[in-house]
């Protein structure tokens, strides 16, 4: 499978809220690898010292996560708005272009 996109994002969590944030940024990427054929590499790392949370997935095609985003199940699958908003604090989002690295497979 040939990578032609790469989500990113870089969030920080409301005080006290870290733990939370670990948990709400893992669950839309691994019900995406599992609901899905297109991610080719996923993961979601974080820096408590730093309230820091980063979480890139590398797909197929943007398609893969929008047409999964606009669908019923990834809707569900994405979170309560109201908790997210509740738990972030600040959040950076990056739609890009691989250009090179090495991706298991």
């Amino acid at each position: 499978m040939n990578p032609t996109y790469t989500f990113m994002s870089r969030s920080t969590a409301r005080p006290g809220r870290f733990d939370d944030l670990v948990r709400i940024a893992t669950a839309p990427p691994a019900a995406l690898d599992r609901d899905t054929d297109g991610v080719v590499a996923y993961q979601v790392a974080a820096d408590r010292e730093h309230n820091l949370v980063i979480v890139w997935v590398t797909m197929d095609h943007r398609s893969t996560m929008d047409d999964y985003l606009a669908s019923p199940k990834g809707q569900s699958e994405h979170g309560d708005e109201a908790e997210i908003k509740d738990i972030i604090a600040t959040f950076e989002m990056f739609n890009l272009s691989p250009v090179s690295g090495r991706l298991p497979g």
